[in-house]
């Protein structure tokens, strides 16, 4: 293992560049999709635009597209302003070797317009900033973990793409949730993520082979909300570059297969002084949550199915949302409870709420600002603290669900008065504009396999 560490300060990158180790430098910005985009620059480019410079100049379009790229009519880019340029500046914090491309480097970008110094509001990694800035001015501060699952088949992703990825042929044969002989089979690829992460700054705690066929767990280290979002989706980059050069199909669909489990993203959070020295969620008193806990965990309960769509965007992750399959469904809290949708775990600096809601498709900057908008109401309003279900929330008397469809999601979240408040209004019109543009792609211009099935010859 490499012993460089892992994110570069610029001496030591100046370094490697005129030693010819490091030719290449990956500027991207997380899109609306949670993927990477940006340019790939030369070491004369990067230190002229990315260092000297105000910045690698960028269609605007990057935020304003749906995610087979189709430019969508939304303010930040459109005809009328002719998908106007944006500026990448690099957040020199993030600066990072990529293991598997050794002459590379890469760092995560803001975005910017180009005649200002204010942040675009509407980028992923600006939404979570301003709500980050919100706590801070109540003296507040979060830690997350991402916790998540995908699907790995044994098909190469060419094949797989031609075969419309249908019966693709998976890692595992039956299930081995948990089993150590699967996970010693499998592990010639997956030590490969829990050894090169680390050295791409990306802390892993562990991995296990999930109940699903070929499906797998791993575990990130938790830190500080906006470093977390980026490992979130520094991951996920580099499994599917990794899988790709295994000759492996990597999916964090939610629900790739209506028989199978879905693959979830928990989200840990925990609630800290605005230092981040200081744990504030539990009460020695109480034997559980403090007072101002409490009430940051009551406003998640209460405005989770309003803002489910920052959990679930797409189409595909309402298919996730089935009782007895471990999706967070029924809005609940419980201790150490897997039937709810938030289960409290830990004890002391270590007790935190567990988000059950989120799939695996979910984009972290999202979910994270609206975790930290609902929490943060929840405190503003003092809401009392929540109280525990016990038994099985499936069957619970009188327990709200998650909405089950993206239509209802959607038409929850415009009605959301506290999203729009947190949100302001640029940025919320921007997230449901996107989503229902998502929605009339599914349901006005595309016809599926099963209506196929069901109707060709029968009506």
């Amino acid at each position: 293992m490499s012993t460089t560490p892992p994110v570069l300060n610029l001496d030591r990158f100046e370094e490697l560049a005129v030693a010819g180790e490091i030719t290449t430098v990956i500027c991207a910005a997380p899109d609306p999709y949670g993927r990477l985009v940006g340019k790939r620059l030369t070491i004369p480019a990067f230190r002229s635009l990315g260092l000297q410079g105000s910045g690698v100049n960028a269609s605007s379009f990057i935020f304003g597209v749906d995610l087979e790229m189709n430019p969508l009519d939304l303010p930040v880019s459109n005809a009328d302003n002719g998908w106007v340029d944006i500026r990448l500046v690099p957040d020199l914090a993030t600066l990072r070797r990529v293991p598997w491309e050794p002459s590379a480097a890469l760092v995560i970008c803001d975005a910017y317009p180009m005649d200002s110094d204010e942040l675009l509001a509407v980028a992923p990694r600006t939404i979570l900033r301003t709500q980050l800035a919100r706590a801070r001015e109540r003296g507040l501060s979060f830690k997350f973990a991402s916790e998540l699952e995908f699907y790995l088949a044994a098909t190469p992703p060419r094949q797989a793409w031609e075969l419309g990825y249908q019966n693709l042929k998976m890692m595992s044969d039956y299930r081995s949730d948990y089993q150590m002989i699967q996970s010693a089979r499998d592990d010639w690829f997956i030590e490969r993520i829990r050894n090169q992460m680390p050295e791409f700054g990306v802390s892993v705690e562990s991995s296990k082979p999930e109940w699903g066929l070929g499906q797998q767990e791993v575990t990130l280290d938790y830190c500080d909300s906006l470093a977390m979002a980026d490992r979130h989706v520094l991951f996920k980059y580099g499994v599917k570059q990794l899988a790709h050069a295994a000759d492996l199909t990597v999916t964090f669909m939610a629900k790739p297969k209506i028989d199978e489990v879905g693959s979830s993203c928990h989200l840990h959070v925990s609630l800290w002084s605005a230092d981040g020295a200081e744990p504030l969620c539990w009460a020695d008193d109480r034997h559980g949550m403090s007072r101002r806990f409490g009430s940051f965990v009551a406003g998640q309960l209460h405005h989770a199915a309003e803002i489910s769509l920052m959990f679930a965007p797409t189409i595909n992750s309402y298919k996730r949302f089935q009782p007895d399959q471990f999706a967070g469904t029924a809005i609940a809290l419980g201790e150490d409870n897997r039937s709810c949708a938030f289960r409290l775990v830990g004890s002391g600096p270590s007790y935190r709420v567990e988000n059950r809601i989120p799939g695996a498709d979910v984009n972290p900057y999202y979910a994270y600002a609206a975790t930290i908008a609902a929490g943060l109401d929840g405190l503003d309003h003092e809401m009392a603290i929540p109280e525990i279900f016990s038994g099985n929330a499936w069957t619970g008397d009188d327990i709200t669900t998650v909405p089950t469809s993206l239509h209802r999601s959607i038409d929850l979240f415009a009605e959301s008065k506290m999203a729009r408040a947190a949100f302001g209004d640029e940025v919320f019109d921007h997230l449901l504009a996107s989503a229902q543009s998502e929605l009339e792609a599914f349901d006005s211009h595309t016809v599926t396999d099963w209506e196929s099935r069901r109707y060709y010859e029968r009506v």
